[in-house]
């Protein structure tokens, strides 16, 4: 074996001898860490004990009184000695911790033995050496700590409990094919390591019917070519964590309730992945109506999108309407105050018209009386009264185009009353419009009348044209006619009257309306600039629409995706469903089944725990220790290595290790 491997063995070892170590107390409990060297021979027969122990203590320069069976007991780091009174040894310290070691010959609690087996023969270590074939190696652990201890009304065979570990390096020139029964098998370079853990005497605590396997032999089978072995390397420890923290359990009672918990959440969780795989199937099919929704959103959004076009181009016709009306509210008012003002000037006329009538009906009178005096003029008179006729012709036509107006006016006014309604029935305007309708009635009704007057008066002034033709045959006719024109002039100074009237309403009213007009022309000012602001609003729409349509695509694509991750999950939520039922089914409730068969046989194992953690706590040295100190021991044993036949050299350097001791030959792999 080469130094590199020397040296990755060794640390090794000295990974196994630290593992278990006791911690230094924080208080003044003096502490002994011992370690136990065995050199042993090929086959495990014990050759030479070396005791080293490692006394420490909190306090420097302490004097501590140690108990130990040792002879031959050393100081290998210090000057202190001892003063030796039988198994009572007391130092003196000079620092924390003392170093000292001894020898004793008595027997280990625990053995190795080692048998070897070449093409199915055992042999002797001394003659396998070198020899090639099938080979196997039998590495048997015995706990030699057995006590007898009464448990449930029963007395029991019970061994302190050590774990030993073993280790054996296997050359991959000499050892191929290798196989074990247990432990593990390590690639370490050109080697293969076989690790093994044992914790002998702890089978036959064991029920016969439980499943657990803790082999007391490791079997080691492989081909070998001339063949070689390095030692065997074992620590024995009783300090086992997995024994200290059995103390901390009760009864397989607690487990068998967990179970019990575990079954009954496996079925909750079988229930819940049905439900699941049902509330997934249903989810899937509604995403199928779901993907129909947002296509019929989709159709209803390209409709929409048309739609906000039309309207776009309505509220632009509708914000130029607007913008017409409010003009021409702004002009009806302004030609309300100009109307009015003709319509009082205008009956202003007709009153000073009627007086006039009245003037002419009396000299029309006077002229009746001097009749006499007129007969030479009637010639002149008669071409007088055609043009008197003539002109209330065309007095007649004027009267006849203001009673148009006037019922234009009036049908106007009443389309306004009648759209201020529809709009808004407690405007105010209305009120005021109204008054003005009256007036415009009235005033209707006095024109209609100055037309019916003026009509009478053209035909009493025809009648006079015509009794002027017939003045000088017939005086009583012409005195006739005067009397009707006097009474068309009355008619006419009436008429007048009515019509001064009324056109003084008209003006009021029309006045009204000019005061009343600014709230009119506020609002339809108001609507034209809201009009204005919806169209701008209805050109982001429109810009917006082109989003709007790729969104939609975009949606009806996510939700063909959304479609087949729902099939998926569909499909995986029943497979989940149905690998739910088969682990509660073959995994849970055969768990349960079982257990609940093992019971009975491990708690009788938990009934022995105790006394296991008891012994493992009281194994604490080999060699004797203070009852004031805490200790901890653990064994190291090293076989003999074997060596095919070589030349006296080597032959020599082996005698020479073997006589040097393992706890030197230890120090000095570290040394190199």
């Amino acid at each position: 074996m080469n130094k590199t491997i020397k040296k990755i063995f060794s640390l090794s070892l000295v990974l196994l001898m630290t593992s278990n170590t006791i911690a230094y107390a924080a208080d003044n409990t003096i502490s002994k860490d011992e370690t136990v060297y065995v050199n042993l021979s090929s086959t495990g027969e014990v050759e030479k004990v070396i005791i080293s122990d490692q006394i420490h203590s909190e306090i420097v320069g302490q004097k501590v009184t140690d108990n130990s069976s040792l002879s031959d007991i050393e100081n290998v780091k210090g000057e202190e000695k001892p003063e030796i009174d039988g198994n009572n040894i007391t130092w003196e310290l000079e620092g924390n911790d003392l170093f000292y070691q001894g020898n004793t010959d008595k027997e280990l609690p625990v053995e190795i033995r080692v048998d070897y087996y070449l093409d199915g023969n055992k042999i002797e270590p001394t003659e396998i050496g070198g020899k090639s074939g099938k080979v196997k190696i039998e590495v048997t652990t015995i706990n030699n700590e057995k006590h007898q201890t009464e448990i449930d009304g029963e007395t029991k065979d019970i061994y302190t409990p050590f774990m030993i570990a073993s280790v054996i390096i296997l050359p991959n020139d000499i050892f191929s094919n290798i196989k074990i029964n247990s432990g593990k098998i390590l690639t370490e370079g050109n080697n293969q390591i076989v690790t093994y853990v044992s914790v002998p005497g702890l089978c036959e605590l064991m029920p016969e019917d439980t499943d657990i396997d803790l082999p007391e032999k490791l079997v080691i089978e492989a081909d070998a070519e001339e063949f070689e072995l390095g030692p065997i390397m074992s620590v024995a420890t009783c300090e086992l964590p997995e024994i200290n923290e059995l103390g901390e359990l009760g009864s397989l009672s607690e487990m068998i309730d967990s179970i019990d918990e575990l079954q009954s959440a496996s079925s909750q969780l079988r229930d819940g992945t049905k439900t699941l795989s049902d509330g997934q199937t249903e989810l899937a099919d509604k995403l199928v109506e779901f993907k129909s929704g947002v296509s019929e959103l989709g159709k209803g959004s390209s409709a929409l999108i048309d739609g906000v076009g039309k309207l776009a181009l309505g509220i632009d016709s509708a914000y130029e309407g607007a913008n017409r009306i409010a003009d021409g509210i702004r002009l009806f008012v302004s030609s309300s105050d100009e109307f009015g003002k003709g319509a009082k000037t205008f009956g202003e006329g007709a009153v000073s018209f009627a007086d006039k009538a009245k003037v002419f009906a009396s000299g029309a009178v006077q002229l009746s009386n001097g009749l006499d005096e007129l007969t030479t003029s009637t010639g002149e008179l008669e071409v007088g009264a055609k043009s008197l006729t003539s002109g209330t012709d065309k007095l007649i036509k004027g009267e006849q185009k203001i009673t148009s107006g006037v019922s234009a006016s009036l049908q106007g006014i009443s389309d306004i009353i009648k759209n201020l309604k529809q709009q808004n029935p407690k405007n105010p305007m209305i009120e005021t419009l109204t008054k003005i309708e009256a007036g415009l009635k009235t005033v209707e009704i006095g024109s209609n009348d100055m037309t019916t007057q003026l009509n009478n008066l053209k035909d009493g002034q025809q009648k006079v044209a015509d009794g002027l033709e017939k003045l000088n045959g017939s005086t009583g006719t012409i005195k006739e006619t005067v009397g009707l024109l006097q009474e068309g002039s009355n008619g006419l100074s009436d008429g007048a009257g009515k019509l001064a009237e009324s056109s003084a309403l008209l003006d009021k009213g029309s006045k009204q309306i000019v005061d009343g007009s600014s709230s009119l022309v506020e609002g339809s000012q108001a609507v034209s600039d809201g009009l204005g602001e919806l169209s701008d609003g209805s050109q982001v729409a429109i810009a917006g629409k082109d989003k709007l349509k790729q969104g939609n695509k975009d949606l009806v694509s996510a939700v063909d995706q959304l479609v087949e991750g729902g099939n998926k999950l569909k499909d995986g939520a029943n497979e989940l469903n149905e690998n739910m039922n088969k682990f509660h089914e073959e995994g849970i409730n055969e768990l349960s089944s079982v257990l609940t068969e093992k019971t009975d046989s491990l708690d009788d194992l938990l009934l022995v725990k105790d006394e296991l953690v008891k012994l493992a706590d009281e194994y604490n040295n080999f060699s004797g220790i203070s009852k004031d100190m805490e200790g901890s021991v653990k064994f190291i044993m090293k076989t003999d290595e074997i060596k095919k036949p070589k030349q006296t050299v080597d032959q020599t350097q082996t005698d020479t290790t073997k006589k040097k001791g393992f706890f030197d030959w230890l120090k000095s792999l570290f040394g190199k």
